[in-house]
């Protein structure tokens, strides 16, 4: 007897999610564009082989782009584990100057989600990502409950002109918290004291969140950030 083989999505029919390649982009579909600045944009990337969406800031200080989820599909929940990655890769136009977001946010579709002139994540959100600020150099780590957000500064250096690849793993401990871990090129990213980086978070009342990257100018230099793919998953 011949049996039928399941096809590859319903072998992992567990979880929900994507894996975009970004072979081709329109907003909004899967994903919905910010880039209201003058000389903003957010666009495929024409000549990259194997897919890509360009984050243009203009060359404007503290204008900002963003690719997003148009829908909040995931939410942290209780045996609910998610995972993002991206892989990413921008040099800076102005030395230290760009400001940067990948991950998970309930706001990362809007703007100022990271606030101007360097000063970080705005003071309100739910989510968790890694995240570069104007004046610095390394990977920061952010989870955030509305007001309430820990934040961790990173050892890994970002950006240059190899690509990176960043991710979030959110694992529930039991019904109450999860813990989140970070990792830059599959190498866990680590404190300033060697430790990797490991947040609690709330699991109460999570509300749902939106998968994305997310770019501010920190200077009169536009910044260009090119996404090579963005996965997501859930488990259901």
């Amino acid at each position: 007897m011949k049996l039928l083989d399941l096809p590859h999505d319903l072998r992992d029919r567990r979880m929900f999610g994507f894996f975009d390649d970004f072979e081709w982009y329109l907003s909004p579909h899967r994903w919905t564009s910010l880039a209201a600045d003058a000389g903003a944009s957010v666009a495929a990337g024409a000549s990259s082989t194997g897919g890509a969406v360009l984050l243009t800031t203009g060359a404007v200080d503290n204008n900002e782009c963003a690719v997003a989820t148009t829908q909040r599909p995931y939410r942290p929940a209780d045996d609910k584990p998610i995972l993002f990655e991206a892989r990413l890769q921008y040099t800076e136009a102005a030395i230290n100057a760009a400001n940067l977001f990948a991950g998970l946010a309930d706001v990362l579709g809007s703007a100022d989600l990271l606030q101007d002139n360097g000063n970080g994540p705005r003071a309100s959100f739910h989510g968790t990502g890694l995240f570069k600020v104007d004046g610095d150099s390394v990977w920061r780590c952010v989870s955030a409950r509305g007001a309430v957000q820990t934040i961790t500064v990173g050892t890994t250096p970002a950006g240059g002109t190899a690509p990176q690849t960043l991710r979030v793993e959110i694992q529930p401990l039991d019904a109450i918290n999860a813990e989140v871990t970070f990792y830059v090129d599959d190498a866990a990213v680590r404190d300033v004291n060697g430790q990797p980086v490991k947040h609690s978070v709330s699991l109460a009342a999570f509300p749902a969140i939106q998968a994305g990257v997310y770019a501010k100018a920190g200077s009169a230099a536009s910044e260009i950030v090119s996404v090579d793919y963005i996965a997501a998953y859930q488990l259901r």
